[in-house]
């Protein structure tokens, strides 16, 4: 494997780890040395702190123009993110409620910054994705509603 795609394919995976929205606690329990490790992984490559940090600065429409031309990379963000969806579709009634108790825990800003990313991801959506993701969460169909108000 040549370095540049080994490097390409470990942005990838920190880019789906900075993209993705919060991993429900599944049965592994929580690594509290991760930001640390990635921090250190960050250090010892410092073109992937520079390429993940452009990353971040680019616009949605920027980064849909970086993936399209890096499609294996776009192939790995979006296992990833299956693989996230899978494992939240998967949780037990307990572990769906401890989730919606932190939730609720969040501070004001906390809760801001969710509703907006959950407001870009809703855009993003085709309608029939939308329609889907409403049926499952017809809580959250009331509370948009409200917000185009």
């Amino acid at each position: 494997m040549k370095p540049s795609i080994l490097g390409l394919s470990l942005l990838a995976l920190l880019f789906a780890t900075f993209a993705s929205h919060a991993v429900p606690e599944g049965d592994k329990p929580t690594r509290k040395d991760a930001p640390a490790k990635r921090d250190e992984f960050l250090k010892q490559h410092p073109e992937l702190r520079e390429t993940l940090e452009k990353l971040k600065a680019m616009s949605p429409e920027e980064r849909q123009a970086w993936l399209k031309e890096h499609p294996e990379i776009a192939a790995k963000i979006e296992k990833a993110r299956a693989g996230l969806k899978e494992r939240a579709d998967n949780l037990s009634p307990e572990q769906k409620e401890k989730l919606k108790e932190r939730g609720e825990n969040l501070s004001p800003e906390q809760k801001e910054k969710l509703r907006e990313k959950m407001k870009e991801r809703l855009e993003k959506m085709t309608p029939e994705e939308k329609a889907e993701f409403l049926k499952k969460h017809p809580e959250l169909k009331e509370k948009l509603e409200g917000d185009k108000k």
